[in-house]
């Protein structure tokens, strides 16, 4: 690799990495302005599952992953689905061909993103009723869409895909209570897509 490819993709993982990182910052604004005080009780509560053990979320985090990844990549084969050609795209495809950048997408979704649409604005506005619940839940999961449609611009299947996911991911942390499943399942969804593109787009 050249100096300059170098330097551009270092440029491209910095950029990714800082965007993310925003989710995470976003996060913590939020905790701090509706708990306060109860900051980091709130947060360690994120991870702590409700009626099952830390051992049975971690099993639920890596078959949910196994399931979305095995059907994510069936349909994208049978369907030949193809990154369209955005802006978006054409960094992730730049990010996805060293595995600094597979890193970056599996700990950046796995963890920021979670932390963020998973763990606070679920994590912060459920327990008032049942349908405050799932207008949560689908709010969480139509914003975690919607910061998806500028990569993925064009694609309908993939932003179908994105939807379904994040409801997933939303489903694994309000019903075992803890950020321990979909951070999990984000993460190696996130590990097994980048390794494909890394070798589809690498050159």
């Amino acid at each position: 690799m050249t100096e300059t490819k170098a330097k551009e993709q270092y440029k491209i993982l910095l950029r990714a990495s800082l965007t993310l990182t925003t989710f995470l910052f976003i996060g913590l604004v939020l905790i701090w302005i509706v708990k306060r005080g109860e900051m980091l009780p709130f947060i360690a509560s994120l991870f702590i599952p409700n009626e099952i053990s830390i051992l049975s979320a971690i099993l639920i985090g890596l078959i949910s992953s196994l399931f979305i990844t095995t059907i994510v990549l069936v349909t994208f084969i049978k369907t030949r689905t193809e990154l369209p050609q955005t802006e978006g795209s054409d960094m992730i495809k730049k990010i996805m061909i060293k595995p600094s950048g597979v890193a970056v997408s599996a700990i950046g979704g796995g963890v920021f993103e979670e932390f963020l649409f998973r763990g606070v604005l679920i994590g912060l506005f459920i327990g008032y009723s049942l349908i405050v619940d799932w207008l949560v839940i689908l709010i969480s999961t139509f914003l975690f869409w919607v910061i998806h449609v500028p990569q993925y611009k064009g694609a309908t299947g993939i932003l179908i895909g994105v939807f379904v996911n994040g409801l997933i991911f939303a489903l694994l942390f309000y019903f075992t209570g803890s950020l321990i499943p979909p951070m999990l399942a984000h993460g190696i969804y996130n590990t097994s897509i980048g390794i494909i593109l890394a070798k589809k787009y690498k050159k």
